[in-house]
């Protein structure tokens, strides 16, 4: 009887679904990549302990190479990617296509497998197209996530080529509060199976030729939504994005060579110019761990701080027609400085408490957390209003009235681009030059890349099943 039950413990592990968590990327803006583009971003995906960039085109005959040196590059990094096929616009994928490029690419060793060895294929949009799954997954055994905003939840699941399910509400609506309403709206309805829970820092978007001009809410977001993670805690979880450029929500460097978009897309100027994002991903290796373990502990590896705002007030220049909310998806539109608020914002990974202060052109502002982790470990937040003020930013994180870490930001200022508010965020990080207290809740295992894949394919509770087997035997 004792052997029965070890025997069901190992085939229950092998059922068991690592979680990931990915990097929505835009493949379109990687036109003229070089390897060592490839290479910069893949490690520095590997660094925020990202596991795989979900790689989002439509189908063009221009792709296939393209697709295969990202395959190349990420195959000599040991880093994962997978398909999210995007059928808006004019990419829409025929289905003999996406049956010859899973075929082509599925079997590849960087391309993503869950942890059942399946590899994950993903869409943006497309519901049009769901008869065609059926005859796609005939051909290519593959694990199907796709991302139906045009339909409940209720009825993408009920169709049986469907595995799991994204969903894109990274954004709340207007000035609503980010909540996890749609996303446990999704995990009811999937009962059980993958999820994969959007997040992002921010949106705004001046694309005339795509007629899109407007702002959803960033401001706290990239602090909130990662919290409603540890909350929920889904399968899996897609960071929009790592390079759209176009909509200002990228977290990954920012390559000249992938900025063509403010050409093509006819943008009254370049937003994304001397607006860094980078330290968006500072503290992901530690929040990225606390999912990974069930939130209960990760190591910090270097205590930091990150700051992020606007570089211009709102009252500083014209708005450039820019909307809060946008007509194209059925919402009441706003004015954008009713959207997005003229504050500073900041977040730190702490051992323990430490003290916060701002100040902008020399004058000292009175700040504070809004936020603090229990047990004084992790990420502390807070915010303060710009006040219409203007001039140099600088922000100073001490403990026991000693330095550990500085910004010294991107002046605010009312001299905007072609009189027009730049509703993107400037984001700076800094790493704390003072020596890191002792855990209060101790440490644990720093992130191994070998151990990551092993979480990743699902391989280690089946492992931790067989040994235990192996010693009742």
């Amino acid at each position: 009887m004792q052997l029965f039950f070890l025997v069901i413990l190992v085939a229950s592990a092998c059922q068991v679904q690592a979680k990931a968590v990915f990097a929505h990327f835009m493949l379109g803006n990687s036109d003229n990549y070089t390897k060592a583009n490839w290479e910069a971003d893949i490690a520095a995906a590997k660094e925020a302990h990202i596991d795989a960039f979900a790689i989002n085109t439509g189908f063009s005959l221009s792709i296939h190479q393209m697709l295969t040196d990202a395959f190349a590059a990420a195959a000599d990094l040991d880093f994962k990617l997978f398909l999210s096929l995007d059928y808006s616009g004019d990419g829409h994928w025929p289905q003999d296509q996406v049956i010859n490029y899973l075929k082509d690419f599925t079997k590849l060793p960087a391309y993503f497998r869950n942890g059942d060895n399946k590899p994950l294929v993903s869409t943006f949009e497309g519901d049009q197209a769901v008869g065609d799954w059926k005859n796609i997954k005939d051909k290519v055994d593959c694990f199907f996530i796709p991302e139906w905003s045009g339909l409940r939840p209720e009825k993408s699941i009920s169709y049986s080529q469907v595995d799991g399910l994204m969903s894109w509400t990274a954004w709340p609506n207007g000035t609503d509060p980010m909540t996890t309403d749609t996303d446990k709206e999704y995990m009811a309805a999937l009962e059980g199976k993958p999820y994969i829970m959007p997040v992002s820092p921010w949106f705004y978007t001046n694309l005339v030729r795509f007629h899109k001009n407007w702002v959803w809410q960033g401001d706290d977001l990239w602090y909130t939504r990662w919290q409603q993670v540890l909350e929920l805690e889904p399968e899996y979880v897609e960071i929009l994005t790592w390079n759209d450029y176009g909509e200002s929500h990228y977290i990954g460097p920012i390559h000249p060579s992938g900025l063509a978009v403010f050409d093509y897309g006819q943008a009254p100027f370049d937003y994304a110019k001397g607006m860094p994002h980078d330290g968006w991903r500072q503290f992901l290796p530690y929040v990225i761990d606390l999912y990974k373990n069930g939130g209960k502990d990760a190591e910090i590896e270097d205590e930091g701080l990150v700051s992020w705002y606007r570089v211009n007030p709102a009252p500083a220049c014209s708005s450039g027609k820019t909307t809060g909310n946008t007509v194209t998806q059925a919402q009441q539109t706003m004015e954008p400085q009713e959207v997005l608020q003229d504050k500073v914002f900041f977040s730190a990974l702490l051992e323990s408490a430490a003290d916060i202060s701002v100040t902008i052109d020399g004058k000292s502002r009175a700040a504070s957390w809004t936020d603090t982790p229990d047990g004084g470990k992790g990420i502390y937040h807070g915010n303060i209003p710009i006040n219409n003020q203007t001039g140099a930013v600088v922000v100073t994180l001490t403990r026991d009235n000693q330095l550990l870490a500085e910004i010294n930001g991107h002046p605010i200022t009312s001299d905007c681009v072609k009189n027009m508010t730049n509703w993107n965020a400037w984001v700076g990080n800094a790493t704390s030059v003072g020596p890191k207290p002792s855990s209060p809740s101790g440490s644990s295992k720093k992130h191994d890349s070998s151990s990551s894949q092993l979480v990743q394919s699902g391989l280690v509770p089946v492992a931790v099943a067989w040994t235990l087997l192996l010693i009742w035997l």
